[in-house]
């Protein structure tokens, strides 16, 4: 009888425990649980700000190469990372986007206007190829402003939904700041990066049938030419930026400027370009569609799509499947090695789809860092 007394009272504390811990996760499971995202964005703005620094270093680093003092390419450059675009008003969505791509010129003005002033001594490839490091640093130091803000904010109003938001999108906030703070490299010393295999593959292209860079039209539009070349009775317009400098030019301008300048007689608009790939695809795999393939915030795609719909013109699109590391970073061999398939896609498209005497634009859309004429 001793036992089960015994065991009855073990049972009727084991019950008062649990009745206990329920109660007190009740009233401060909420708190624990804010505590523990709390920390875990801590430790991931740790990493941010780490990644800002290294990369201001870096910026910095680079710039001295080209004619100005420590101190005073700090000083421009802090003053720099806080330059901002102010979007225009949407209320009235008629002409946003002709809006859009002056202030988008404009932008770009600025930006070319101060690397200018900063490295009086770089050449025009190596002032592109500075407002890539630029924009990444500016980037990175304004991804750790916002998380640090949203966190500052999260934690001072002990907001449980603004602690919870940031928790849950730091790993993807993480993956993005680390390719763009990988790409360092790559924006810093001028070497190709994965974004530019459509200028990449434009170019491989025009040379299997005889261009050569004296053969490049330069400037139909800004930082934006082509190689004019003869494909089996077919005229093709080998369009991309000028490179080697870090530039993507507005491509969407040239297309339309060259529709203009062929009225009537530009048969077909091919695009190539680097896209997202899904998780789990190969890197490096090669797709077809319809439609403009150019990621910019508007006006350049909508150039290429009006041009084809006012004249008639049929536009497709091959892309190279690519994560945004790849995109940014040092261009990889699996992406290198899709450049043959996409060069006889274009061909097969071009002979499938057009007839002898047509004309044809083919616009290599991407970064020009590293790949010259």
């Amino acid at each position: 009888m001793q036992g089960i007394g015994a065991d009855s009272e073990f049972s009727w504390i084991i019950n008062l425990a649990f009745f206990a811990f329920i109660i007190i996760f009740s009233l401060y499971g909420a708190k624990f649980q804010i505590w523990q995202w709390l920390k875990q964005i801590e430790a991931g703005l740790i990493e941010l700000k780490k990644m800002a620094l290294e990369s201001r270093e870096t910026a910095i680093e680079t710039f001295k190469r080209y004619g100005k003092g420590d101190e005073e390419v700090a000083k421009e450059l802090d003053r720099w990372l806080d330059y901002f675009t102010i979007m225009p008003v949407d209320l009235d969505p008629a002409g946003i986007l002709k809006r859009l791509d002056h202030l988008l010129d404009e932008r770009r003005d600025r930006f070319q206007e101060f690397v200018t002033d900063l490295a009086p001594e770089a050449s025009q490839a190596e002032l592109q190829t500075l407002e890539n490091t630029l924009e990444v640093t500016q980037v990175l130091s304004l991804v750790f402003r916002i998380v640090r803000h949203y966190y500052i904010l999260g934690k001072k109003t002990n907001s449980q939904l603004i602690i919870m938001q940031v928790q849950m999108q730091l790993p993807d906030i993480l993956l993005l700041a680390k390719a763009y703070f990988d790409s360092l490299d790559a924006f810093s010393e001028g070497k190709p990066i994965g974004d530019g295999i459509g200028p990449l593959v434009v170019t491989r292209f025009a040379r299997e049938y005889g261009a050569t860079p004296d053969s490049y039209i330069t400037e139909i539009s800004r930082e934006v030419g082509y190689y004019p070349v003869e494909v089996e009775g077919r005229t093709v317009y080998a369009l991309r930026a000028t490179g080697p400098g870090g530039t993507v030019g507005k491509p969407g301008l040239a297309v339309k400027t060259l529709v203009e300048q062929n009225k009537g007689r530009i048969a077909r608009i091919i695009t190539v370009d680097a896209a997202l790939k899904l998780e789990g695809e190969e890197l490096g795999r090669v797709s077809e569609g319809t439609g403009a393939a150019i990621g910019d915030l508007g006006p350049e795609k909508h150039a290429m799509e009006q041009a084809a719909t006012e004249n008639n013109i049929g536009i497709e699109a091959i892309v190279i499947k690519e994560n945004e590391a790849a995109a940014v970073g040092v261009m990889d061999k699996k992406i290198l090695d899709a450049v043959p398939e996409v060069i006889e896609r274009i061909r097969t498209a071009i002979l499938k789809r057009t007839k002898p005497g047509d004309k044809i634009i083919l616009a290599g859309i991407g970064n020009t860092i590293g790949i010259g004429l």
